[in-house]
């Protein structure tokens, strides 16, 4: 390893993050609001979701208020090619000593250190200038699959960290990006037209931010492609040791053109058999369970009070991004599904936990969410609400587990009418689904 090398290397990414620019991430206030306390902040999320953009932009907020030195900041991204020898503690530390003997000053140090995964028993050294040199250090790592905060990290920082889960950009900040204002229910009229051509647009095409970038349609789906091989060829087969390639991608293939609907194990494995290829149940959960791991998708499990149905295969997933499913399943074929997926990925957002349920009878309420004060909120989703679909969307709520009738209703769709309905004696207000994306 080349110490002028990665000394220049150090320089040039104090000038880059010094002239970084660009919107406000949602989550870039928490993530500001916890510097300062000692535990390390961990930026988990989706590759390409943005992570290396927000802590560097929280990087530079801390360099304009003078909070932190120039020369006192160390980022390294651990995909840079230069970096390409660095991938035990021993080589890290070097790294970070000779940061320390040819740029730091006397104050606080910023050390970020980007897809951190990268470092075979990373969390050695994590802990190691933790425990030596934490008052005198603020500790920021990124990565992209949960095993940072759970097996890999082992005891070794277990009570010395806080998590902090990126996703790809809400439909507010894709507006923000591209510099269209919603900040009140008048501006939302105002540009009600242009709002709505871009929320066509995030339905199709998603929120990874790099993409936004991309003019051409055809380009972007082939973006969004990459990203997809990144992550079944890369951080799943290298990094899980898959043997079975051709099964892991029907899985995925399945439950992305799938998202949103109620799925088993055991239907996933009939699936892949019926098709010719070898698989065992077993292997089929484990391949779910990576792409969980690589945060590509969610699962959302069914409600349920009964201790029977707490081990049960019954599930649904949500892909992390909208934009993903259009490479499996056209726009056409599944409005109501992707204005299902907003709503998950919203409620991920404002920190719910969605689940679904059902009754005896098969009906379904989309999502239900726990409430320390109410209970449980209920969420129903659709295009818009006909008189054919009365029954289905709103008998839903009237017919709900009897654990499930504290907490709030809400029926969300795209009908500009917006006044509560009544059914069966249940009181279902309902909001304009872009609205309530809007917080407007």
């Amino acid at each position: 390893m080349d110490n002028r090398t990665i000394s220049s290397l150090i320089f040039e990414w104090q000038g880059i993050v010094q002239r970084r620019q660009g919107i406000e991430r949602e989550l870039e206030p928490r993530l500001l609001a916890a510097i300062g306390s000692r535990p390390i902040k961990i930026v988990t999320g989706f590759r390409r979701s943005g992570k290396s953009f927000l802590v560097q932009q929280v990087a530079k907020r801390l360099l304009d208020s003078a909070a932190i030195l120039p020369a006192n900041l160390l980022y390294l991204n651990l995909e840079d090619f230069r970096l390409m020898e660095v991938t035990t503690p021993e080589r890290l530390n070097q790294v970070y000593e000779l940061f320390l003997s040819v740029s730091a000053q006397p104050g606080k140090k910023l050390l970020i250190f980007d897809e951190i995964q990268n470092v075979a028993n990373w969390d050695r050294f994590i802990r190691t200038i933790y425990e030596r040199d934490g008052d005198e250090v603020e500790i920021i790592l990124t990565g992209s699959n949960s095993e940072l905060l759970s097996s890999e990290l082992g005891s070794n920082l277990a009570g010395r960290f806080i998590e902090f889960f990126l996703q790809p950009f809400s439909f507010r900040e894709y507006l923000t990006w591209h510099r269209t204002s919603v900040g009140s229910a008048a501006e939302f009229q105002r540009n009600r037209r242009e709002i709505m051509a871009g929320f066509h647009d995030f339905l199709t095409f998603g929120g990874l931010p790099e993409q936004f970038t991309i003019s051409d349609n055809d380009a972007r789906l082939s973006y969004l492609s990459g990203i997809i091989s990144k992550v079944i060829l890369d951080d799943v087969v290298r990094r899980f040791r898959v043997d079975n390639v051709t099964l892991l991608e029907k899985v995925f293939q399945y439950l992305m053109a799938n998202a949103g609907n109620v799925t088993t194990f055991a239907s996933l494995t009939r699936h892949a058999k019926a098709l010719g290829i070898p698989a065992k149940n077993e292997t089929v959960i484990a391949y779910c369970s990576y792409f969980v791991k690589a945060f590509a998708l969610f699962e959302a499990g069914r409600f349920s009070w009964k201790q029977n149905r707490v081990f049960s295969d019954t599930r649904k997933y949500y892909s992390i991004d909208t934009g993903l499913i259009t490479l499996y399943r056209p726009m056409a074929d599944n409005l109501g599904v992707r204005l299902e997926q907003c709503v998950f990925l919203e409620l991920m957002r404002r920190g719910k936990t969605p689940m679904f349920a059902t009754n005896d009878a098969g009906r379904e309420l989309d999502f239900v969410t726990p409430d320390d004060q109410r209970g449980y909120d209920k969420y129903q989703v659709t295009a818009t609400l006909t008189a054919e679909d009365e029954k289905r969307e709103l008998g839903a709520f009237s017919s709900a587990d009897p654990w499930l009738q504290r907490g709030d209703n809400l029926l969300l769709s795209l009908d500009d009418d917006e006044s509560p309905r009544q059914w069966q004696g249940v009181t279902i207000p309902r909001c304009n689904l872009v609205r309530w994306l809007l917080d407007i």
